[in-house]
C-alpha cells in the first residue's frame, strides 16, 4: 500500500504547483474521465491492476479535484472485490469514523488520503505551518494548493503551530462538526447551537471577540479570541485562534 507522500516524492513533486492529480492517476494506472454524473461526484471501477475513475464534470473545478483525490484513495487503499465505488457529496464530507460502519470508514480514509495528496504535510510545512490563523491565511493556502477554503481551513488548524479550532455550523445554527489542534486542551468545546445565526454568522477576518461568543465554558467570559468566519455556500465555518496563548491558562487552571 502506498501513502501520498511516497507517491509524490517518487514523481519528484516537492512544490504545490506541481501536484497534478491527473499525472498522479496516470502513474497509478488509473484513467480519468470527466463526464456528467447524477447522484454522485465520483466513481471508480477497476481490477487489481487498472482502474477507470469518472468525475462529475458539472461540479466546481476544486470539487472535481477533491473527488479525484478521493477516488485515488479508494484505488490505493480499497482495490479488490469490494469495488466499484460510487461516492456522493455526503461520502466526501465524512471526517470521523462511526463505530461499526466499515463502509463509512472507507470514505473517511479516502478523504484523508485526498487531503494528504493535495496538501501534503512535507510541502505544507514549508509554506503554511507558521501562518497566522486568519481568513487571509486560509485564502492564501487555498490558492497555493488549489483547494477549497474549507479544506485549507481544516489543514491550517490541524497543522498550525498555534492553538486554534475550526467549527462548522449549518445555516440554522446547529453544530455539524469541529476540530481542535493538539495545542488546545480537550476540555475546551464550542457551543452546540447558535441561537441567532443571522447575528453570529457574519464574515470576518482576524476579528478579536469575547471567547464566550463561541466557547462553552464557565471561564470563556474572561478572555478573548481571534475569529475568522466564512461560508462554503452551504454551512458556516468559524476558525478560532488563541493568539495570546496565556489565555489558555484561564481554561487549564480552572
Amino acid at each position: 500500500m502506498q501513502n501520498p507522500e511516497d507517491i509524490l516524492k517518487r514523481l519528484g513533486i516537492y512544490e504545490p504547483s506541481d501536484i497534478d492529480l491527473d499525472l498522479i492517476a496516470f502513474s497509478l494506472n488509473a484513467q480519468v474521465k470527466r463526464v456528467a454524473l447524477t447522484e454522485c461526484e465520483g466513481s471508480i471501477i477497476g481490477t487489481t491492476a487498472k482502474a477507470i475513475i469518472s468525475i462529475n464534470s458539472n461540479a466546481h473545478p476544486k470539487r472535481q479535484r477533491f473527488s479525484l483525490g478521493h477516488e485515488l484513495g479508494h484505488w490505493v487503499n480499497d482495490r479488490g472485490p469490494k469495488m466499484p465505488f460510487r461516492c456522493d457529496t455526503n461520502a466526501m464530507r465524512q471526517r470521523e469514523n462511526r463505530p461499526g460502519d466499515f463502509g463509512q470508514h472507507r470514505e473517511v480514509r479516502a478523504n484523508a488520503f485526498a487531503a494528504d495528496l493535495m496538501m501534503p504535510v512535507f510541502i505544507w510545512k514549508k509554506y503554511c505551518e507558521a501562518l497566522d490563523v486568519t481568513s487571509d491565511s486560509i485564502r492564501c493556502a487555498a490558492n497555493m494548493f488549489n483547494v477549497s477554503l474549507t479544506s485549507a481551513a481544516i489543514r491550517l488548524v490541524e497543522k498550525s503551530i498555534y492553538p486554534c479550532m475550526i467549527i462548522c455550523w449549518d445555516r440554522y445554527g446547529k453544530r455539524q462538526w469541529f476540530s481542535r489542534n493538539s495545542n488546545v486542551p480537550e476540555n475546551i468545546w464550542p457551543i452546540e447551537r447558535v441561537i441567532h445565526p443571522n447575528k453570529y454568522f457574519v464574515t470576518s477576518n482576524a476579528l478579536q471577540i469575547d471567547a464566550d461568543k463561541w466557547i462553552e465554558s464557565e471561564n470563556s467570559n474572561e478572555y478573548t479570541l481571534i475569529e475568522s468566519v466564512f461560508t462554503n455556500g452551504t454551512d458556516f465555518i468559524v476558525v478560532l485562534w488563541w493568539k495570546d496563548e496565556k489565555q489558555l491558562l484561564i481554561e487549564i487552571n480552572n
